[in-house]
């Protein structure tokens, strides 16, 4: 049996053949080998010298970027093959040599496939981190002694192997004394796992708790047994921590946390509960304080970046940033504000709640109980001598009224608006009962956005799911699928074995020409206008999505995921 698959062989002996390592007649056995006699070629090449293996290990490496292990046969524990049955370590000419926290380090003489690694997650309850061992290696650590009586004790088959890491069982003791504990715990582990808000739910058979990392929901089944025996007890102690009505149970509730980070510092989380059929809905976002991003940082085209400072640093119009919840419309909003942030700007604020502190600005908490609505302060605002406004979303008729005034005033307007994508928010303006010349005069940019989940550069792989016939259905063009090769995180350590790290903004810059403006004011359709920013250069989200697939920052998946298609 050799040592590497024909294909990997074949792949290998290629590299070798050009940078001139097949000398002494392996370069003419090479050139007249069938595919199929790659491995048996490559094996007695690395036979006669045993220096060539590092060669191919770091072809492989660079090639499929991965690490090397170089581990001995004694640092091998015999309880890591516990973690996998026997029949798949011989099946797939793998061993487990080593354990971290959640993950299981794996060496192999050839990269496994994706199905495998997540084969192997499965049985062991950890995520998997892969490197390569040289062929040498590998058989002197499958011959060792330790090896061969650990396998000998290790299951037959993933059936008889259930043992996933769990975290402590000491929630379901069912002592509903511990609720204070189980809260914090909660609060603890989301701001430690980069969460972004917090999902408490209960159902007639079951509860759980979700949060959302990178944009994605996700169970933690560690606190479903608890939450489900204390429902009640656990929403009423949330909601004391909220400084909410406990009696109220009958119509939604808001209010704020504030807890203590891991670094001692303030963190604020949004509450909100609403009555469902068995029992209250909790939802908390955390809010990230100040900005850690200056609007150079966000992503970014430099093209449309100059096209945002141009319309930042007018002394009038309006600036609309789009977008669903959660996409980071406010993030790119106060990046704006700091931009332009200096002793001389009167700048003001109207949000709900205030998320960001700027120094120097006046904000200001929206409160519809008491009358203080977005409206109001607005009013209240044009009377502060203000030259530039943030309204943290224009939501109704009123707003979009004063707004629009206060930007044809002599004052630069910032907002958000929840529309699909840029030219929508024409229409949108214009269905709000906003005059199309007026719409044409105040509005100088809208920037839609969306935050996609970016592949993790460390276990980038081939995407297998990106056939051509799915790019072809995404908007690329034939000559464009020749020439690009889509990849996706498979998972590793750097990761936490999900395949995607950090988020990527997405971005779409209208600038409000003289055509569009023309356009306006002869009341084209969307897709009229479309048509001609795109003669302007406009790129739509979608465009920038494909740049992003292609330069392998985004998988195909996260694109579907995060993008809707031109209609």
């Amino acid at each position: 049996m050799t040592a590497y698959s024909s294909e990997i062989a074949a792949k290998v002996l290629k590299v070798l053949s050009t940078a001139g390592k097949l000398s002494g007649g392996w370069g003419s056995r090479y050139h007249e080998m069938s595919p199929a006699d790659a491995g048996e070629l490559l094996d007695g090449f690395l036979a006669e010298d045993t220096e060539r293996e590092e060669w191919v290990v770091k072809i492989l490496c660079r090639a499929f970027q991965m690490t090397e292990s170089a581990v001995s046969p004694e640092q091998l524990s015999p309880d890591l093959f516990k973690r996998v049955p026997k029949n798949l370590v011989d099946t797939h000419q793998f061993l487990p040599l080593g354990a971290d926290g959640r993950f299981l380090k794996v060496g192999s003489v050839i990269p496994l496939s994706s199905g495998l690694k997540a084969q192997i997650k499965g049985v062991a309850g950890l995520n998997v981190e892969f490197s390569l061992i040289a062929p040498s290696v590998f058989k002197q650590l499958r011959g060792s002694r330790i090896t061969r009586d650990a396998l000998d004790q290790a299951p037959a088959s993933g059936e008889a192997l259930q043992a996933k890491q769990r975290r402590v069982q000491k929630w379901n003791a069912g002592d509903d004394s511990l609720v204070t504990d189980f809260c914090n715990d909660i609060l603890l582990t989301s701001i430690e796992t980069g969460t972004s808000d917090i999902h408490i739910e209960g159902f007639r058979d079951f509860a759980r708790i979700r949060m959302r990392r990178d944009g994605v929901l996700k169970v933690h089944d560690e606190y479903t047994e608890y939450l489900f025996k204390n429902y009640g007890a656990v929403v009423t102690r949330f909601k004391i921590m909220a400084n909410c009505d406990i009696a109220e149970k009958r119509i939604a509730q808001d209010g704020a946390i504030t807890v203590v980070g891991p670094r001692g510092e303030d963190i604020d989380l949004r509450f909100n509960t609403v009555p469902t059929k068995y029992g209250e809905r909790i939802v908390m976002r955390i809010l990230a304080g100040d900005p850690a991003l200056s609007l150079d940082k966000l992503g970014f085209d430099p093209k449309d970046y100059q096209k945002i400072l141009q319309a930042i640093t007018a002394p009038q119009g309006m600036v609309l940033v789009t977008g669903p919840t959660g996409s980071g419309k406010t993030t790119t909003l106060y990046g704006a504000l700091q931009y332009i942030n200096k002793p001389e700007l009167n700048i003001m604020t109207a949000e709900d709640p205030i998320e960001y502190y700027l120094e120097g600005a006046g904000q200001v908490q929206a409160n519809e109980r008491v009358g203080l609505s977005f409206g109001n302060i607005l009013r209240s605002f044009l009377r502060q001598d203000p030259e530039v406004i943030l309204v943290g979303e224009i939501r109704d008729t009123e707003t979009v009224e004063i707004a629009v005034k206060a930007a044809l005033t002599g004052h630069l307007l910032l907002s958000t608006l929840h529309t699909n994508d840029a030219i929508s928010t024409i229409n949108r303006l214009l269905n709000m009962g906003v005059p199309n010349f007026m719409v044409a005069s105040a509005l100088s940019l809208v920037v839609a956005q969306r935050l996609a989940r970016k592949s993790c550069q460390n276990c980038l792989e081939p995407d297998p799911a990106a056939t051509p016939e799915a790019l072809a259905r995404i908007g690329f063009t034939a000559e464009q699928i020749e020439q690009i090769k889509p990849m996706k995180g498979f998972g590793c350590r750097a990761c936490g074995g999900s395949g995607y790290k950090g988020r990527q903004g997405i971005y779409e810059v209208l600038r409000v020409s003289p055509k569009i403006e023309e356009g306006i004011l002869k009341n084209m359709q969307t897709g009229d206008l479309m048509r001609l920013a795109k003669s302007e250069g406009f790129l739509t989200l979608q465009d920038i999505g494909r740049q992003f697939i292609a330069r392998h920052i985004i998988s195909l998946e996260e694109f579907q995921r995060t993008l809707v298609m031109d209609t």
